[in-house]
């Protein structure tokens, strides 16, 4: 057992996943910030996926030669991979948290050896942009979901992640500050196939990978049609559009998509529709 690490405490989460229907998930996604759906996609599709993934260029990490991250996005290089961005069994969750007009934002494959000192506690949401992104991370409303390849124990360096954090405006919560760990910090441990789904705002990171295997972990990032980015960000191409399967085209929105301003001054009537999602803890 592993207690303790050079990314702090080691607290492992032991929720049944599988007991949380639509409902409870999106109610721990919206208050805890994040959630785990088990058993996402199945072995066959995790050994199809990592077979076309073999040969997709990858960069090697600047902390790490251990660790290392697709060089191009690979949806665009792995049919599997595309054939994912419209997962039947996650889809209801994204629209659940989102809303029907989901836009697809990004794609990554990353895979972690021994030896990988582990990741700081960090914010993926950066409001004000940044020279190293630019305006990648500036959407105030987007959902990252980490599928992984292999089980992921506690010595593959584990997701870690600081529960509600989310929901701090405190100045600490300073999303372009990173944090060696925190008191509060839970650490999750899945089987191959599981996907965790967390609110970008929250701070999350992993542990060292202790261990003598490696791993692999698919990355997608989604966002509400609403809540475009803060600046322009780089539209994916008609040739790599044409790639697309049929599944993933309704989450193709351009990436620059979104005028909430356009909202501006309008009254709804919330017994004309479904306006649940101002408050998930309740919805059906």
């Amino acid at each position: 057992m592993i207690d303790y690490t050079t990314r702090g405490p080691v607290r492992v989460v032991e929720t049944d996943w599988s007991a949380l229907d639509l409902a409870r998930q999106d109610e721990h996604l919206a208050v805890e910030g994040y959630v785990v759906v088990p058993g996402l996609i199945s072995p066959v599709e995790i050994d199809t996926v990592r077979a076309e993934l073999a040969d997709l260029p990858m960069n090697v990490a600047p902390y790490s030669e251990h660790q290392k991250f697709a060089k191009e996005p690979p949806q665009w290089h792995s049919p599997a991979f595309a054939g994912m961005i419209g997962n039947p069994r996650l889809t209801p969750l994204l629209e659940k948290a989102l809303g029907k007009d989901v836009v697809f934002m990004l794609g990554h494959y990353i895979t972690s050896g021994p030896g990988v000192p582990g990741l700081a506690l960090h914010s993926d949401y950066q409001p004000y942009g940044s020279e190293a992104k630019g305006w990648e991370e500036s959407s105030p409303a987007t959902l990252r979901v980490l599928i992984y390849l292999d089980d992921l124990t506690l010595d593959k360096a584990p997701f870690t992640i600081v529960p509600r954090s989310h929901l701090a405006i405190h100045e600490v919560a300073n999303p372009y500050v990173r944090y060696n760990h925190h008191a509060d910090m839970k650490t999750i441990t899945l089987k191959a196939g599981d996907a965790i789904v967390f609110n970008v705002k929250a701070f999350h990171g992993t542990h060292p990978h202790l261990g003598d295997e490696g791993r692999g972990m698919l990355e997608f990032a989604y966002r509400p049609l609403w809540a475009r980015c803060a600046g322009p960000v780089k539209e994916w191409t008609d040739e790599q559009l044409a790639k697309a399967p049929d599944s993933a085209r309704r989450f193709l929105a351009p990436r620059n998509a979104g005028r909430a301003e356009d909202m501006l001054g309008q009254t709804l009537d919330a017994r004309e529709g479904d306006f649940s999602g101002l408050m998930p803890s309740t919805a059906a």
